[in-house]
């Protein structure tokens, strides 16, 4: 008899969808051998059908089905016409996901209530006059009220409200059901403000938070990548290793001209480390320069003591290869894709141009990777090939 009050349209779910799958196996207006193979196919959808229906199996309409009568089952002695039995089967469609019966329940059972009360009302009130002692029949309909906010709280007694958005659900509920006037209903209005504020502040805060970390970390960024070699600060530096590396036969033009030269790599070479902001910072690249200058196949202050390279690189009596300069410094910097293979690795490392942690180091057999610091001051005690603890 419950399923009466929700309409059947699981029941008829299970009929359309029972329609549907005969009608799939007719023969669609076909003739001739196509209608008759049209029909074995159905024929043979049918027996399959009705063998998974005989080993329990269920379509999902019938699976619908069944669930929602275990839900009306569940209720027993339903009775649709007291308003406490149908508010039973609210709660029990509420709990089983038939949320649309439930409000339908919930809203029978408060229109039932209303009319009850209406009834009751007016024949109290006919009462009235009669009653001499004790409380009148209008005060003891007052009681009603508390029934109502009883009945509120156990309708949301076991839904969340820690957040606004679960607050407002209940509320939602309550609303539907017809509870708006009671305590409950305006207690959580209440609050529904002061938690929308609460949260407002939160997420401000959170936000700014957010932001003020952000713009530290941007200026903490910026500043470490802020090129340091601006201009004629790379001559500088060029100028200060000549002291010791003066190009041999060179005028003081020529010497100027080729401290120009690499002093002006350095400054384009500091600029890119600004932009890409890899592994290593301008700040922390201005060490290795002079470094990169002192291997031979870099820069050669004397000719006669030159090995190899390009002609054209040479300066009279000096050398410098900006190819090679810049090379150099991707290794030992790991930028470029660029390591420094098994055979430059000692060359590198009493060069000072391994940086623990960073340089990549080829050693041949898959085996790439880089050196602990450790393993580097060990490495180059033993003045040896090999990297122990790498």
């Amino acid at each position: 008899m419950a399923t009466g009050m929700f309409g059947n349209q699981y029941q008829q779910a299970v009929v359309d969808e029972q329609n549907l799958r005969r009608q799939q196996a007719q023969t669609g207006g076909l003739t001739g051998w196509a209608a008759i193979t049209n029909a074995m196919s159905g024929i043979g959808s049918e027996i399959g059908y009705q063998g998974g229906q005989a080993m329990g199996g269920m379509t999902p309409a019938q699976a619908q089905q069944s669930q929602f009568q275990s839900v009306i089952d569940s209720v027993p002695n339903f009775d649709p016409m007291n308003p406490e039995s149908v508010q039973q089967m609210s709660s029990a469609l509420w709990q089983g996901g038939f949320y649309n019966e439930a409000m339908s329940a919930l809203n029978q059972s408060k229109a039932m209530q209303v009319d009850d009360a209406k009834i009751a009302l007016y024949e109290a009130q006919a009462r009235d006059e009669d009653t001499v002692d004790g409380p009148s029949p209008t005060e003891i309909i007052a009681t009603t009220k508390a029934e109502r906010n009883a009945l509120a709280t156990n309708l949301v007694s076991s839904m969340p409200v820690t957040t606004s958005a679960e607050i407002q659900s209940v509320a939602n509920v309550l609303r539907s059901g017809g509870y708006a006037d009671t305590a409950q209903y305006k207690d959580l209005m209440r609050n529904l403000t002061t938690r929308l504020s609460y949260e407002s502040a939160e997420e401000k805060e959170t936000q700014t938070n957010v932001e003020q970390a952000e713009k530290v970390e941007t200026a903490d960024i910026t500043l470490k990548y802020k090129p340091v070699m601006e201009v004629g600060k790379g001559v500088a530096l060029v100028n200060g290793f000549f002291l010791d590396n003066a190009p041999a036969g060179l005028g003081n033009d020529d010497t100027k001209a080729l401290a120009s030269s690499i002093g002006g790599l350095i400054e384009t070479y500091d600029n890119t480390l600004s932009t890409d902001r890899g592994e290593v910072s301008p700040g922390e690249a201005v060490a290795f320069y002079e470094r990169a200058l002192s291997l031979p196949e870099v820069y050669e202050a004397n000719q006669a003591n030159f090995q190899g390279g390009n002609p054209l690189d040479w300066i009279k009596g000096s050398k410098f290869s900006s190819e090679a300069f810049r090379n150099t410094l991707d290794k030992s910097f790991s930028r470029n894709g660029q390591s420094v293979s098994s055979q430059d690795l000692y060359k590198f490392a009493k060069a000072g141009l391994i940086i623990p942690g960073i340089t990549v180091i080829d050693m041949g057999g898959g085996n790439v990777g880089t050196i602990t610091a450790e393993g580097l001051a060990e490495y180059l005690a033993n003045d040896s090939a090999a990297i122990p603890g790498g």
